[in-house]
């Protein structure tokens, strides 16, 4: 018997899995799961043969663990990344120490929580689908949210204002200024940390522009992250990228992408036509994002023409 899957079913199934002191079916008849224990021996005995009730997918406290490795993988915030695989590497008490490290970060705690999530809907869709295929239907398609909702649930978006923002901007500019000192020792980092933090002495200038761009805060008012451009003097309908960046505590949770995004859309608003970054040193991470962001790489330098010439 066939069954939709709808996304309380989807729930209700990815909740009975991770329950690993009972054994599921799922009654397609009634449209839940219901636990082997409350079947007839008949039932259970019969039960790949039944068109009404059909086996979870299977999943294990291994399948668990390896979401905690991966996740802690995909991290870049180093700090929350080294506690967590000393915690997957200690190998005792590690769902429950796990949980900890997360409960002191609760945005990294929420990132792991729709991570998982979506990593679980994977296995039920795939279930479904093998299903589907036995049924002689067309498989659905695994088309998953990308988090986004996450980072506009919890973070503020708005326009940079220099009068208001800038001194709160130059100070987490500082806390950069000290991580470079520290990824690059002795004159080199004193160096990196110089030319950092000139991008952000220039705007104080008489006569220089002021930078435009976006701002992020939490829903409590600290400071996550910024996207900072500026016009060109001598080319009007052209900005670029003074800086990017995010507060050590916020990294990794996809604020960069909403950044740009919105970015992109508040030059075109005002009808700004290229958004060029003529900088070296874009980490690499940071390629991909902005290539689907719609930046040209030509060169060293990427170009996003944001209106029509």
């Amino acid at each position: 018997m066939t069954f939709e899957l709808t996304k309380s079913v989807i729930d209700d199934i990815i909740f009975s899995m991770e329950d690993q002191n009972a054994d599921f079916a799922f009654d397609a008849k009634n449209a839940c799961v219901v636990p082997l224990e409350s079947l007839t021996i008949a039932e259970i005995d019969e039960l790949e043969e039944n068109e009404n009730l059909y086996p979870l997918p299977t999943w294990t406290s291994d399948d668990g663990f390896e979401i905690m490795e991966k996740f802690a993988e995909s991290l870049r915030i180093d700090g929350v990344r080294a506690e967590l695989e000393q915690v997957l590497a200690n190998g005792r008490g590690v769902f429950r120490n796990y949980k900890n490290v997360l409960k002191k970060y609760p945005h990294i705690e929420k990132r792991f929580h729709a991570f998982k999530e979506a990593k679980m809907r994977s296995v039920v869709i795939e279930w479904y689908n093998s299903l589907r295929d036995s049924w002689g239907l067309e498989k659905l398609s695994q088309d998953f949210e990308d988090y986004d909702d996450l980072v506009q649930q919890d973070f503020e978006f708005r326009p940079y204002n220099h009068e208001k923002d800038g001194d709160c901007v130059r100070k987490e500019a500082e806390k950069i200024a000290d991580e470079l000192k520290e990824n690059f020792k002795g004159e080199t980092g004193l160096a990196v940390s110089h030319f950092w933090l000139a991008r952000f002495d220039s705007c104080r200038e008489d006569g220089s522009p002021v930078p435009e761009g976006i701002i992020s805060r939490t829903l409590s008012g600290d400071f996550a992250a910024c996207l900072l451009f500026t016009r060109l003097s001598f080319a009007k309908s052209v900005v670029a990228l003074t800086a990017v960046f995010a507060n050590q505590n916020y990294r990794g949770l996809g604020i960069a992408r909403e950044l740009f995004s919105r970015g992109v859309s508040y030059l075109k608003e005002r009808g700004i036509q290229s958004f060029i970054i003529a900088d070296s040193a874009i980490p690499d991470f940071l390629e991909p994002l902005i290539a689907r962001c719609g930046f040209e790489k030509k060169g060293s330098v990427y170009v996003a023409e944001t209106a029509d010439n």
